[in-house]
């Protein structure tokens, strides 16, 4: 069967013989062909048998010479015109080199983000023969009422060691233990059916800064990995003591595959890989249901509230509650966000702002720029008006 030829390396209808010749060896890089290939082409056209050497050399004289003919024989319009030509070419050929690096960054990242779902299907499978979850299904609820967790900027890999805060990974496990019980503690004392538990992101210290990456004591990997074990842990505890325990994982920005955040989307994140763990580490637990972002927010509800999980990078405390309704196409109750490492709240209008406080607690950054913050988490009641009771979850500082 004779191969179709790839139209853009044939001769136009109009096009000269010699027009044809210089198209082809002008823009060989382009075409991905070598000269062989051209002269191939080019004795196809003419019936001829030369060998590749002799329209290589024909195309250098026309080079040579090619310049001064135009300067000797053309007017200075004409001349511009060509320049213009001659620029236009070489931007379309530029053009095409970044498009092809583009490509090939983004096979990389896939690559890359394949080779660690690898990694943790090993993970899982070796974790459920050695250590499988603890779990019993709960007696049945008395009241409806509805809990909301609030986990945030964990940045579990640090390792801070400052004048009002110390944080590793000794601490926090200590720290992520006292959660838990807090949250079961609170939610019992409340009655709470459902539990909300809403990761808003940054659970890993990633590799996005320079401070975090001198601070990171394993990479972001492993990071991952031991984030994402700690939350099966603790979601199956809870699912042993609520009906019904419903978990959203919005991804922070130190999650990200790149430091540089102009060279990866919103999707090539370390923390979207926290889902597709749990989903096969806790498949055996019913009732427990996931519920993964999509463009950086999720919007949920709550007995009969709307609300949305921000982490907060992309949305500022005082503009997220103009911008997100456009998106949404409604007013929320409540935007639960973190990010800023600060527990805070506020109402602007209709809609109310809740930020998560930071389990990590102060680190270099909060430091240089003189920034105290307690190491502190959020759990929430709700009744049929909005949030009954706000607990806030202080954590033991080792200074």
């Amino acid at each position: 069967m004779t191969a179709i030829l790839d139209p853009v390396l044939q001769r136009e209808k109009d096009e000269s013989f010699t027009d044809y010749h210089i198209r082809l060896f002008k823009n060989k890089d382009t075409y991905h062909i070598d000269t062989k290939t051209i002269a191939s082409l080019l004795n196809k056209d003419q019936g001829t048998n030369y060998d590749e050497s002799k329209w290589r050399k024909d195309f250098k004289q026309y080079e040579r010479w090619h310049d001064y003919f135009i300067s000797k024989n053309m007017n200075k319009e004409v001349q511009q015109k060509h320049e213009e030509i001659r620029i236009e070419s070489e931007k379309q050929t530029i053009k095409a080199r970044d498009q092809k690096r583009e490509y090939r960054k983004f096979i990389a990242n896939q690559a890359r983000f394949e080779k660690i779902k690898d990694d943790v299907v090993q993970a899982i499978a070796s974790l459920e023969s050695k250590r499988p979850l603890r779990f019993t299904f709960p007696s049945p609820a008395i009241t409806e009422k509805h809990g909301l967790a609030l986990f945030s900027d964990w940045h579990f890999g640090m390792e801070i060691d400052n004048r009002i805060n110390k944080f590793n990974k000794e601490i926090f496990n200590e720290r992520v233990e006292h959660l838990t019980n807090k949250v079961i503690e609170y939610g019992k004392q409340n009655h709470i059916s459902t539990l909300h538990v809403a990761n808003l992101g940054d659970l890993i210290g990633g590799l996005i800064h320079v401070s975090t990456r001198v601070q990171a004591n394993e990479d972001a990997v492993e990071q991952i990995k031991y984030v994402s074990e700690s939350l099966a842990e603790v979601l199956a505890m809870m699912a042993s003591e609520f009906q019904e325990v419903k978990f959203y994982n919005v991804a922070g920005n130190h999650g990200r595959l790149s430091p540089s955040k102009n060279d990866v989307g919103i999707k090539e994140n370390f923390e979207y890989l926290i889902n597709w763990y749990l989903e096969a580490r806790l498949k055996d637990i019913k009732n427990i249901s996931i519920e993964p972002e999509q463009d950086g927010f999720i919007p949920a509800k709550i007995n009969n509230q709307e609300v949305v999980f921000v982490h907060g990078h992309y949305d500022r405390v005082d503009q997220c509650v103009t911008r997100l309704p456009q998106l949404l196409g409604y007013i929320p109750s409540y935007i639960f966000g973190g990010h800023i490492h600060h527990n805070y709240e506020k109402e602007y209008g209709s809609t109310t702002v809740v930020v998560n406080g930071a389990l990590v607690g102060a680190d270099d950054y909060a430091m240089q720029g003189r920034f105290g913050t307690k190491p502190s988490q959020k759990f929430m009641v709700f009744n049929d008006e909005g949030i009954e009771a706000t607990y806030i979850i202080r954590f033991k500082n080792e200074k």
